[in-house]
């Protein structure tokens, strides 16, 4: 794999916060009541300003006390090929610079919580140090797994030779967020024995799977099933944090599933495949027909 292993440069960081002290009668409005510098910057910018094709929208976040910007170190700081975890005040983010250009993400893997600063950047991509989870620094996009979420990104611009960041306060806090998801536009009823996809098995792999076709804009039905009595948890944890419950382990709510249509049923053994009917029957005498099938039960 290419890239190099990054580390921070042992280099003293003056940081210089510009918090809000008040709501500013405008969201255009930068602390200093004149407009905001950042309108016209792309999320993560190269030196200089963004131009005016850059069309990329802002998250809606519509009050400018949500934000926090901060100037993290001088634009020679960092060398192409160097990330550095920096502190705007509230919260960290991590810095990169890749190809003349500066871009802001979160600091923390979603995945583990690993601290991406001691990863591997290259070629547009940050990968964790811990599992291997890969990151797009543009979009800070999960592109490899493991791992569910993906990454917030910040706004980044080059101002007299300091690298300023302006970064959501709650983005800056959670450190991950979910890619949009497609809801469900079938008009078929819970009970139905049909479903466009049927996933056998809730680890990882069938809950990964049925959240990329509601990312990638799939509208028909998903249904997920399986022998657990659980939502979706992280197995791993099983062997590594024994006395953790269900609840501590769980991978996705109830809610989110419900929320984005993806159909959970448990306790449910497939026990026979029939691929000429197209059709799956569980121990306990259901039969579902299914267009398509995904088999991600694992192993013993």
């Amino acid at each position: 794999m290419g890239g190099c292993f990054s580390k921070p440069k042992p280099v003293e960081v003056k940081v210089e916060l510009s918090l809000l002290e008040k709501e500013k009668e405008m969201d255009g409005l930068s602390p200093n009541g004149k407009a905001s510098p950042f309108a016209d910057c792309r999320p993560n910018g190269a030196l200089g300003h963004g131009s005016d094709d850059d069309s990329t929208p802002l998250p809606l976040y519509h009050k400018p006390r949500d934000y926090v910007e901060a100037s993290v170190c001088h634009v020679k700081d960092l060398e192409n090929g160097q990330m550095r975890e920096v502190d705007l005040g509230s919260g960290r983010a991590l810095l990169i610079k890749e190809h003349g250009e500066f871009s802001a993400m979160g600091h923390k893997c979603p995945h583990y919580g690993a601290p991406l600063v001691k990863g591997v950047l290259s070629k547009g991509h940050v990968r964790c140090p811990w599992h291997g989870a890969c990151f797009n620094i543009a979009t800070g996009d999960i592109e490899d797994f493991p791992g569910l979420d993906s990454l917030p990104t910040f706004q980044v611009r080059v101002e007299k030779d300091k690298v300023i960041i302006r970064a959501n306060k709650q983005a800056l806090q959670s450190q991950k967020r979910s890619k949009p998801m497609a809801r469900c536009s079938a008009v078929i009823n819970s009970s139905t024995g049909f479903s466009h996809v049927l996933i056998i098995g809730s680890g990882p792999a069938g809950l990964v799977c049925a959240e990329t076709l509601r990312q990638e804009g799939f509208t028909d039905r998903i249904v997920m099933c399986t022998m657990d009595r659980h939502p979706p948890y992280d197995r791993p944890k099983l062997s590594k944090s024994l006395d953790s419950t269900a609840e501590q382990l769980r991978l996705r709510s109830m809610d989110f599933l419900q929320d984005h249509d993806i159909e959970l049923l448990t306790e449910k053994e497939a026990v026979a495949i029939d691929v000429k009917t197209r059709s799956v029957t569980f121990e306990d005498g259901l039969r579902m027909e299914y267009r398509k099938l995904f088999i991600a039960t694992g192993s013993k």
